[in-house]
Protein backbone atom coordinates (compact mmCIF):
# COMPACT_ATOMS: atom_id res chain seq x y z
CA UNK A 1 0.00 0.00 0.00
CA UNK A 2 1.46 3.17 -1.56
CA UNK A 3 0.47 6.49 0.63
CA UNK A 4 0.97 10.20 -1.26
CA UNK A 5 0.93 13.52 0.54
CA UNK A 6 -1.21 15.74 -1.77
CA UNK A 7 -0.33 19.14 -0.95
CA UNK A 8 -3.74 20.21 -2.74
CA UNK A 9 -5.68 18.62 -0.25
CA UNK A 10 -7.70 20.83 2.43
CA UNK A 11 -7.44 18.46 5.31
CA UNK A 12 -3.45 18.63 4.76
CA UNK A 13 -3.63 22.46 4.36
CA UNK A 14 -5.54 22.81 7.02
CA UNK A 15 -3.35 20.97 9.29
CA UNK A 16 -0.28 21.82 8.07
CA UNK A 17 -0.87 25.88 8.47
CA UNK A 18 -2.55 25.18 11.95
CA UNK A 19 0.35 23.15 12.50
CA UNK A 20 3.07 25.34 11.68
CA UNK A 21 0.71 28.29 13.23
CA UNK A 22 0.80 26.50 16.90
CA UNK A 23 4.26 25.87 16.66
CA UNK A 24 4.97 29.15 16.40
CA UNK A 25 2.80 30.00 18.77
CA UNK A 26 4.21 28.35 20.91
CA UNK A 27 7.67 29.19 20.58
CA UNK A 28 6.61 32.68 21.43
CA UNK A 29 4.74 31.77 24.34
CA UNK A 30 8.04 29.95 25.96
CA UNK A 31 9.44 32.92 24.68
CA UNK A 32 7.81 35.29 26.79
CA UNK A 33 8.02 32.93 29.39
CA UNK A 34 11.85 33.14 29.46
CA UNK A 35 12.27 36.77 29.40
CA UNK A 36 10.05 37.05 32.22
CA UNK A 37 12.04 34.87 34.35
CA UNK A 38 15.01 36.49 33.11
CA UNK A 39 13.33 40.30 34.05
CA UNK A 40 12.88 38.11 37.72
CA UNK A 41 16.55 36.99 37.71
CA UNK A 42 17.27 40.94 36.86
CA UNK A 43 19.39 38.98 33.58
CA UNK A 44 17.55 41.06 30.93
CA UNK A 45 19.60 39.52 28.46
CA UNK A 46 17.72 37.88 24.78
CA UNK A 47 19.41 35.90 21.89
CA UNK A 48 18.36 38.31 19.23
CA UNK A 49 21.40 41.31 19.01
CA UNK A 50 20.07 44.78 19.99
CA UNK A 51 20.77 45.65 16.29
CA UNK A 52 18.33 43.34 14.93
CA UNK A 53 15.55 44.26 16.91
CA UNK A 54 16.58 47.60 15.93
CA UNK A 55 16.71 46.47 11.93
CA UNK A 56 13.43 44.28 12.87
CA UNK A 57 11.97 47.38 14.33
CA UNK A 58 12.84 50.29 11.22
CA UNK A 59 11.79 47.74 8.14
CA UNK A 60 8.37 47.08 10.10
CA UNK A 61 8.19 50.88 11.29
CA UNK A 62 8.50 52.05 7.73
CA UNK A 63 6.48 49.41 5.91
CA UNK A 64 3.96 49.84 8.43
CA UNK A 65 3.86 53.59 7.48
CA UNK A 66 3.68 53.07 3.57
CA UNK A 67 1.11 50.44 4.47
CA UNK A 68 -1.28 52.69 6.39
CA UNK A 69 -0.43 56.14 4.57
CA UNK A 70 -1.56 54.06 1.04
CA UNK A 71 -4.65 53.19 2.80
CA UNK A 72 -5.37 56.82 3.72
CA UNK A 73 -4.19 57.59 7.13
CA UNK A 74 -2.81 60.89 7.16
CA UNK A 75 0.51 61.75 7.81
CA UNK A 76 0.26 61.32 12.05
CA UNK A 77 -2.13 58.24 11.54
CA UNK A 78 0.73 56.18 9.25
CA UNK A 79 3.50 57.06 11.53
CA UNK A 80 1.87 56.16 14.75
CA UNK A 81 -0.02 52.68 13.15
CA UNK A 82 3.76 52.06 11.75
CA UNK A 83 5.00 52.39 15.31
CA UNK A 84 2.77 50.28 16.59
CA UNK A 85 2.78 47.54 13.76
CA UNK A 86 6.28 47.70 14.31
CA UNK A 87 6.56 47.61 18.31
CA UNK A 88 4.19 44.28 17.94
CA UNK A 89 6.34 42.81 15.23
CA UNK A 90 9.71 43.37 16.81
CA UNK A 91 8.29 42.14 20.55
CA UNK A 92 6.73 38.49 18.82
CA UNK A 93 10.19 38.55 16.70
CA UNK A 94 12.06 38.99 19.75
CA UNK A 95 10.03 36.25 21.26
CA UNK A 96 9.76 33.76 18.93
CA UNK A 97 13.76 33.45 18.45
CA UNK A 98 14.18 33.70 22.23
CA UNK A 99 11.63 31.11 22.77
CA UNK A 100 13.52 28.85 20.21
CA UNK A 101 16.66 29.03 22.13
CA UNK A 102 15.11 28.62 25.06
CA UNK A 103 13.22 25.07 23.79
CA UNK A 104 16.74 24.12 21.81
CA UNK A 105 18.98 24.68 25.25
CA UNK A 106 16.83 22.40 27.31
CA UNK A 107 13.96 24.46 27.94
CA UNK A 108 11.42 21.61 27.01
CA UNK A 109 12.81 18.95 29.17
CA UNK A 110 11.77 21.51 32.23
CA UNK A 111 8.05 21.11 30.94
CA UNK A 112 6.11 18.14 31.29
CA UNK A 113 5.20 16.19 27.68
CA UNK A 114 2.02 16.10 28.55
CA UNK A 115 1.79 20.35 28.71
CA UNK A 116 3.86 20.38 25.28
CA UNK A 117 1.35 18.68 23.72
CA UNK A 118 -1.66 20.28 25.70
CA UNK A 119 -0.22 23.38 24.04
CA UNK A 120 0.06 22.48 20.84
CA UNK A 121 -3.44 21.20 20.88
CA UNK A 122 -5.00 24.10 22.57
CA UNK A 123 -2.61 25.79 19.86
CA UNK A 124 -4.11 24.25 16.97
CA UNK A 125 -7.07 24.71 17.33
CA UNK A 126 -6.93 28.47 18.01
CA UNK A 127 -5.35 28.59 14.90
CA UNK A 128 -7.76 26.94 12.76
CA UNK A 129 -10.18 29.38 14.43
CA UNK A 130 -8.35 32.36 13.12
CA UNK A 131 -7.71 31.21 9.60
CA UNK A 132 -11.15 30.82 9.64
CA UNK A 133 -12.10 33.86 10.82
CA UNK A 134 -9.69 35.29 8.88
CA UNK A 135 -11.01 33.55 5.42
CA UNK A 136 -14.46 34.76 6.65
CA UNK A 137 -13.44 38.29 6.86
CA UNK A 138 -11.21 38.44 3.67
CA UNK A 139 -14.23 37.07 1.73
CA UNK A 140 -16.49 39.33 2.77
CA UNK A 141 -14.64 42.41 2.03
CA UNK A 142 -13.37 41.90 -1.59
Amino acid sequence: MKMELNADNPFVQALAVSTVMALFMISVALGIMNMASNVAASSDTTPVPTAVILLIFAVVFIAGSVFFESRGADYIGSMVGGAIASFIATFVATAFFTGVTYALNGGIRALWWEQILSALAVCMVASMFIIRLLQHKLQSSY
